[in-house]
């Protein structure tokens, strides 16, 4: 009995080193500075540069697409672990053709943006860069946008500070969640209980959500999206596509995502 309750130990300490360990180093895939897209002269909008800092003293960078209106609403938007802004420049552009600024910015580590990215880091980022949006504009214009490991980090400021609503594109309810689809029939996810509950999060935040998922999703299964939205307990809606895979709904649906999302927004106006 002993040996046994000793080698559970041995398996259950050897799994929770193997989940830091992934935490630490598989979770972000930043492209820095020069590598990307930074000419921009090719787009419709042209977006004005802002930097700013967060709590822990690091320097942001972002882009700023402005919509025609002055009283437009403005979507703070958290991507996804790979790349910097200057893969969802035209994502932006599309949105500002259609009455809805775009505020992108650079995690810690990624694109102009100074550090190194790590999980609690990318909180302090995520908090900033709303911050630092709502002193611009108003906080009572902001929509908070997470695509792919964005979305939880999306869901943590829908929490903790003032949106009008949160658009999530191909996320996960939470990391634990992620953990076991990803790594079945490992339960590696129960090594995270806690970690990045974005559904719970937005529950208590209590504002309307537009979850949106493509079915050929080969990072982020559909399922997920799916439990996503289900787990929603406030005014919700869901955006299916049969063609995307992952993080690309915006250049596979085209004209249907744009006015999907713009719709949103201007319907939960307040």
């Amino acid at each position: 009995m002993l040996k046994t309750i000793v080698a559970a130990g041995i398996v259950v300490a050897l799994l929770y080193a193997v989940a830091y360990r992934m935490r630490r180093s598989s979770m972000f895939f930043p492209e820095k500075y020069p590598s990307g897209m930074w000419e921009t002269r090719a787009l419709r909008i042209q977006p004005s540069d802002h930097t700013f800092q967060t709590g822990d003293g690091v320097t942001l960078h972002g882009w700023l697409f402005k919509a025609a209106a002055s009283s437009a609403p403005l979507i703070v938007w958290f991507h996804g672990n790979g790349g910097n802004i200057t893969y969802r420049a035209e994502t932006a552009v599309g949105l500002a053709d259609r009455g809805v600024s775009v505020f992108l910015f650079d995690w810690r580590g990624y694109g102009r943006s100074e550090g190194y990215a790590t999980e609690s880091g990318l909180y302090r980022d995520a908090v900033a860069a709303y911050d630092y949006a709502a002193r611009s504009i108003g906080a009572g214009r902001i929509v908070a946008y997470g695509e792919s490991l964005g979305g939880p980090y999306a869901a943590y400021v829908a929490r903790h500070r003032k949106v009008r609503c949160v658009v999530i594109e191909n996320s996960f309810p939470s990391l634990r969640d992620l953990g076991n689809a990803l790594y079945a029939p490992i339960p590696i996810g129960w090594t995270a209980p806690w970690a990045m509950p974005a559904t719970r999060w937005l529950n208590d935040a209590n504002v309307p959500v537009l979850v949106m998922h493509g079915r050929r999703d080969t990072v982020i299964p559909f399922r997920l999206g799916q439990a996503f939205y289900d787990g929603l307990h406030v005014p919700k809606e869901m955006f299916v596509s049969d063609i995307a895979d992952h993080s690309g709904i915006p250049s596979a649906e085209g004209a249907r995502y744009y006015e999907t999302v713009a719709r949103f927004i201007a319907q939960h106006d307040h």
